[in-house]
């Protein structure tokens, strides 16, 4: 994750967990943009109003807890969020959406969402949606990747649309329905930068949040 953010000309720094929204507020106001990466671990669906169930995975409470901190603080200073995998379910969480809390057991005819071979390699396709910000940064219609995850939207949360999509229909992509630069996609691109539109998407989060900081907009 690190490479693939200093290759698209960013500084990325690596943050410890959060405890407080005071101190939450203080590390948004030093960044120019937030990346929320994935991790082996869910989201506690308590988040999104339901009981656990018994496919889910075990939460990370104190991460969780951080990184909703982080971005509650990014949202309200208006910079530019990437979430990947995880960070893509966390911001669709805040937002007031739900998540299937286990693909195979809670979605009928599912692909295989959680692939066996290395991350590098690309598993199944995604179709973007026409006129999103997603389409405008990979510049394709329809994309190869990988899939690590065995979570994923539900329903989409408040001010947010889907922007890419599997062929069993499970959602890869959302993103802020009014222009703001949130974006989250299920897969891991960091493993792909190789590929052009994998790599345009962490440049696109350096160019917004290089375009935040130019902008002259209190930190």
């Amino acid at each position: 994750m690190v490479a693939a953010v200093e290759n698209a000309g960013g500084e990325p720094f690596a943050l410890p967990f959060i405890g407080t929204r005071q101190r939450a507020r203080s590390v948004i106001g030093a960044l120019d943009g937030l990346l929320i990466s994935g991790g082996d671990f869910d989201i506690d669906p308590k988040y999104y109003g339901e009981k656990r169930h018994k496919k889910c995975g075990p939460a990370v409470a104190e991460r969780t807890k951080s990184e909703l901190l982080l971005l509650t603080e990014a949202v309200a200073a208006r910079k530019p969020v990437l979430g990947i995998c995880g960070g893509c379910q966390l911001i669709n969480v805040y937002f007031g959406g739900s998540l299937y809390q286990d693909i195979p057991a809670q979605k009928k005819n599912a692909l295989a969402h959680s692939q066996l071979q290395p991350h590098a390699r690309t598993s199944h396709r995604v179709s973007i949606t026409a006129k999103t910000r997603l389409a405008a940064v990979t510049g394709v219609a329809s994309l190869a990747v990988n899939s690590t995850h065995h979570q994923a939207v539900k329903i989409p949360g408040r001010g947010l649309l889907p922007s890419a999509a599997a062929a069993d229909g499970i959602i890869e992509g959302i993103e802020a329905a009014d222009g703001r630069f949130i974006v989250g996609v299920q897969w891991h691109p960091e493993f792909l930068t190789r590929l052009k539109p994998h790599a345009a998407l962490f440049r696109a989060l350096t160019r917004a949040a290089i375009a935040r900081k130019r902008s002259g907009q209190p930190r």
